[in-house]
């Protein structure tokens, strides 16, 4: 009988970052001896056509997101009803995923759930699985705030469900915290106690992970550095994208953001677009090329940077600027488009990563938790990040300045990076490994 595994949380295509780890912890989990057939999770409505061509069983979410029953495409901010109407869903979705950590009421859903029940084909995936993979990524965060403690089970739903199975657990390399809300710490605690492997990508997660729930792991490189490119012809991109020869390409990267620490969050969304839109100027007149590459496509407005785009460009002239859409392209083909440019300032994080791995250097804009300041310190380049709530065109021309004069020492730290990265690749195919042979052990 053929092995099952599933992949955990949910992605989709349009999302190239988190397809590349998806693919790629396939890709390592198979390298270390977990041959089978993978599934992952995907919410409703959600292209995952590249995914299924790449192999993928597609399975849906057992706890979905409350906003399927109240969608909202325009959603770059929430007003208080809907946080409501979430918080109605919220809590009827609570009792029932709850319920369904309890084998026998689990056992009695699945036996009486009718045979098209995404819900029962989900749960019995997974308990037919061999094991359970988180993939890379930075979902398990908290900013505290009234939704803080749900939002954070909402994450690690999955995890618990898992569990309860007794199916072993693997977090592949992740960025976590920061932990703030009523009973966060203590239910990221309980769920990382009982995983077999949890890794992180970066120093700063390991250390809050050790210090808020004092707990150990080990740290290894984002998994979408080793994602293997599909190698596309630079001359026919930049032919059909009317680049010009001879010129150096910058690649930006923008995306919708709720500044929701602000007092004025919809002014300071506007601010970061004005700003961003003066840096392209600057770019263009300094006799850089820069190419905005529409790194995320979604459903709705504040994960689509479509969104963002828009408000930025509908501020130049179309000699200004240079724009890739294409929501065709898998990731492995975006990361391609990256090996092509000269330099990146990416808001992506993604964006950064697919570019550096190519020994592309840049500038990271950071939101959200440790990700982007944790892995450009790892790589020595804390110098080039920039906080979303501190952009303004002055910091970042001043910043890329000293990127370009300082070019040469930003790769060889970059080769260094990599270079130590494909040895902890292979020991992260090594650690898994001596997991399985553990696992294979206690079941027999």
């Amino acid at each position: 009988m053929t092995d099952k595994y599933v992949i955990i949380p949910g992605c989709c295509d349009l999302n190239r970052g988190d397809q590349a780890l998806g693919w790629e912890t396939a890709r390592i989990a198979k390298d270390a001896g977990f041959s089978g057939d993978y599934s992952v999770l995907a919410e409703r409505d959600e292209p995952v056509q590249q995914s299924i061509q790449k192999g993928f069983e597609i399975l849906r979410p057992v706890l979905e997101h409350p906003a399927r029953k109240f969608s909202k495409r325009n959603n770059i901010q929430y007003g208080f009803k809907l946080k409501v109407l979430w918080g109605i869903v919220s809590v009827k979705d609570l009792i029932v995923s709850l319920l369904l950590l309890v084998p026998v009421v689990r056992n009695l859903f699945v036996f009486l759930a009718g045979s098209d029940s995404e819900t029962k084909k989900t749960i019995e995936r997974i308990n037919s699985s061999s094991a359970v993979f988180m993939k890379g990524g930075g979902l398990i965060q908290s900013h505290g705030g009234l939704t803080a403690t749900y939002a954070t089970y909402y994450r690690l739903y999955h995890i618990f469900l898992a569990h309860s199975m007794k199916k072993p657990v693997y977090i592949m390399p992740n960025s976590f915290g920061p932990f703030e809300g009523p009973g966060v710490k203590k239910m990221v605690s309980m769920a990382f106690k009982e995983c077999s492997l949890i890794t992180a990508r970066e120093k700063k997660s390991q250390e809050v992970v050790k210090n808020d729930l004092g707990i150990d792991i080990e740290v290894y490189p984002d998994l979408a550095f080793y994602l293997p490119e599909k190698k596309l012809s630079k001359k026919e991109l930049f032919s059909r994208l009317k680049i010009p020869a001879g010129k150096k390409v910058v690649a930006i990267t923008m995306r919708p953001y709720r500044f929701s620490d602000s007092d004025v969050p919809e002014d300071m969304y506007r601010k970061f677009k004005s700003e961003m839109r003066n840096f392209i100027l600057w770019l263009n007149q300094k006799g850089y090329v820069p190419l905005i590459i529409e790194h995320t496509f979604a459903v709705t407005a504040h994960e689509s940077d479509g969104d963002c785009i828009q408000g930025v460009i509908s501020g130049l002239s179309e000699d200004e600027y240079y724009l890739l859409s294409d929501c065709t392209m898998n990731c492995e083909e975006l990361k391609s488009v990256y090996s092509m440019c000269d330099y990146i300032v990416g808001t992506r994080f993604h964006s950064l990563i697919f570019s550096l791995s190519n020994r592309v250097p840049g500038i990271a804009i950071s939101y959200d938790g440790n990700k982007s300041v944790g892995i450009m310190t790892d790589m020595g380049l804390k110098d080039f990040v920039i906080d979303i709530y501190d952009v303004n065109a002055k910091d970042l021309e001043k910043m890329f300045t000293r990127l370009v004069a300082t070019n040469n020492e930003n790769i060889k730290k970059i080769d260094k990076y990599i270079e130590v990265a494909n040895q902890y690749r292979k020991r992260l195919v090594n650690e898994l490994i001596s997991y399985k042979e553990k696992s294979n052990v206690v079941r027999s």
